[in-house]
């Protein structure tokens, strides 16, 4: 699964990156959780544009949302068929986190460092409410899967149109994991399990104390 992930880019690197124009005031986000708005990028008529989103749509029950969509599953079920018919969207993640177990969270990112952009659907919101997104989740590949067997569908710019504003069939031929060889990973502090964090620290990466080191030598050998 996707729960949290970062984005540190600039609006001129979004622009160079996308070629389209950030008219947010975007700050650089470390730690981006659900609920949270962050940038995101939809088909408007012949336009890409840039705006705000919330990252899961409310299901219902309180205080529960649904963040991920199975790309398996996608056009199947009811509550995503209509959406990736008519509402997908890309989400922009400088990298994101998932845990190989409690308190060991990784951090991932392209090889290059550059902006990636995941697999989105988007919800309107009511009114004048702001709309609401979920990100595709595909099977990890690789090296990956030993963190976790899901990862986001991060798409290749070469498929960005096609899921943005391209017939179903089109967009059918992008629910393809992509290569764990694109990707970095390295282990980050615990912290960024806690949603109020949200430094650049939490992605710097973490080596466990020499006590913990330690402690643990001991229990293994005691």
């Amino acid at each position: 699964m996707c729960g949290r992930f970062s984005l540190t880019a600039n609006n001129n690197e979004l622009n160079q990156r996308f070629g389209i124009a950030v008219l947010q005031n975007l700050a650089p986000r470390w730690n981006i959780a659900p609920s949270q708005s962050t940038v995101i990028l939809r088909a408007r008529g012949l336009e890409t544009t840039a705006e705000m989103a919330a990252f899961g749509r409310p299901s219902g029950a309180a205080g529960k949302r649904l963040i991920n969509a199975r790309a398996e599953s996608v056009q199947e079920k009811p509550t995503f068929r209509d959406v990736f018919v008519h509402s997908r969207c890309l989400v922009l993640a400088s990298g994101w986190f998932e845990w190989a177990a409690p308190q060991c969270p990784y951090h991932i990112q392209l090889l290059d460092g550059r902006v990636m952009a995941m697999a989105g659907l988007y919800f309107p919101g009511h009114s004048t409410e702001q709309g609401h997104f979920v990100i595709v989740t595909t099977a990890a590949d690789g090296s990956l899967k030993d963190i976790h067997h899901r990862c986001p569908l991060v798409l290749p710019s070469a498929r960005w149109t096609a899921w943005l504003r391209e017939p179903v069939d089109a967009a059918s031929s992008c629910l393809v994991p992509a290569s764990a060889s694109f990707f970095n990973s390295y282990r980050v502090s615990p912290d960024v399990g806690n949603v109020r964090n949200d430094n650049a620290g939490l992605v710097a990466p973490f080596t466990e104390p020499a006590s913990a080191q330690a402690t643990g030598q001991r229990d293994l050998f005691s």
